[in-house]
């Protein structure tokens, strides 16, 4: 009857309550729902049950819990041990004796139970990349996290994840990340993303740049730029502050000799190019140049520049709305816009907008300029914010 009925059902409160596994079944349940307090009747019927059943290890499970809240550390390791000998899948011994192992700089078991619980859970498990993130953040066990999770730079990556995606400070991130760490934050499904992503939807574009430029290892020279890759340099794309680039069934455009070139179905009217701005309050001028081509279409292009993260549309409040056009010879556009005072930030955006029938068009841009028009020594001065 045990062995099919839950172990809460009336049947087994009525007709078995003292039988082990109902007993370890109930208060394994109990040390989760309850944050480990359990009350001495609760002990007490586990110790029978233990008696009883030798080999369940949800009794070295509770038991070894309770003597690390008794503080008897020692003692505690060895019933978990026994536990973890008796059931080696058993995920919450593995996590207690991790965090014993790590206060206790045993690294060389700590690390096999990273592995373990790799191999159970998977090195990228959310729970245990958050556990672990946590158990970063305390000074008793922080430096044995880092040095441990040297090991397993799959797990490292999760717990840094789990990190930026907290309210840990960048300064923090870096301070933590192993040199290997702050390598891999640039690629895609890392820290380095997620830490940018989290800044940016929060408002703090000025911290959210700044953190981007480390991470993506801007040279300096690049990091003043008021437009990232302005030249059309065949790099690797790190946005928001970078391109981002489309292809889809809306166009394709793509960085090529020096250049933007644009491929635009004129199907449906969408953003071809973005990336995000962090400027002062100030007037500008954008300018750019385009090659020799043809775009007298019904489909057109334009250049839009945006306060915030909003999609440009067909509303007046965009800064500018500039058209790209070109002729049988280069031409060279250029247009005045002034940053109003409480937009921190801006999105520039190449967008197609479709006319009444399909017409599709190509063009190459090059060489963006975006540079301040305000008196250097002004309150206003333009520039990127640092």
């Amino acid at each position: 009857m045990v062995r099919v009925l839950p172990a809460t059902a009336p049947a087994i409160t009525r007709f078995a309550p003292d039988y082990p596994a109902a007993v370890l079944d109930r208060t394994a349940t109990a040390l989760v729902t309850q944050r480990g307090i359990l009350d001495m009747a609760m002990l007490d019927a586990v110790r029978r049950a233990a008696a009883a059943a030798p080999l369940d290890a949800r009794a070295y499970l509770i038991l070894g819990h309770q003597q690390l809240l008794d503080g008897t550390p020692v003692r505690a390791g060895a019933t978990l041990e026994a536990g973890q000998r008796l059931d080696p899948r058993q995920r919450l011994i593995h996590l207690l004796l991790l965090d014993r192992y790590l206060r206790t700089a045993r690294y060389t078991d700590a690390a096999a139970q990273f592995s373990v619980l790799a191999r159970i859970l998977s090195a990228t498990q959310p729970a245990i990349a958050t556990a672990m993130a946590q158990m970063i953040k305390e000074p008793e066990t922080r430096d044995a996290v880092r040095r441990t999770l040297r090991t397993d730079p799959t797990l490292e990556r999760g717990v840094l994840v789990a990190l930026a995606k907290s309210d840990t400070a960048p300064e923090a991130m870096f301070a933590l990340a192993s040199p290997a760490a702050r390598a891999d934050a640039r690629n895609g499904g890392s820290w380095g993303p997620a830490l940018v992503g989290r800044l940016v939807a929060k408002g703090e574009y000025a911290v959210a740049r700044s953190a981007w430029q480390r991470i993506y290892d801007v040279a300096p020279a690049e990091a003043t730029a008021l437009i990232a890759n302005r030249g059309f340099a065949r790099t690797m794309p790190a946005p928001p502050f970078d391109w981002t680039l489309t292809a889809s069934g809306l166009g394709a455009a793509d960085i090529r000799n020096g250049g933007l070139t644009v491929d635009y179905y004129g199907r449906d009217s969408g953003t071809l190019a973005s990336q995000l701005l962090v400027l002062r309050p100030g007037r500008y001028q954008f300018a750019f140049g385009v090659d020799p081509g043809k775009t007298d279409t019904a489909s057109k292009l334009f250049w839009s520049l945006t306060c915030g993260l909003t999609e440009p549309s067909s509303d007046p409040g965009r800064l500018i709305n500039v058209a790209v056009t070109a002729t049988a010879r280069p031409r060279r556009i250029a247009t005045d816009v002034t940053v109003p005072n409480g937009c921190p930030a801006q999105t520039l955006s190449l967008r197609g907008e479709a006319g009444d029938f399909p017409a599709p068009l190509g063009v190459t841009i090059r060489d963006l300029d975006l540079r301040p028009l305000s008196p250097p020594n002004s309150d206003s001065a333009a520039g990127p914010i640092s």
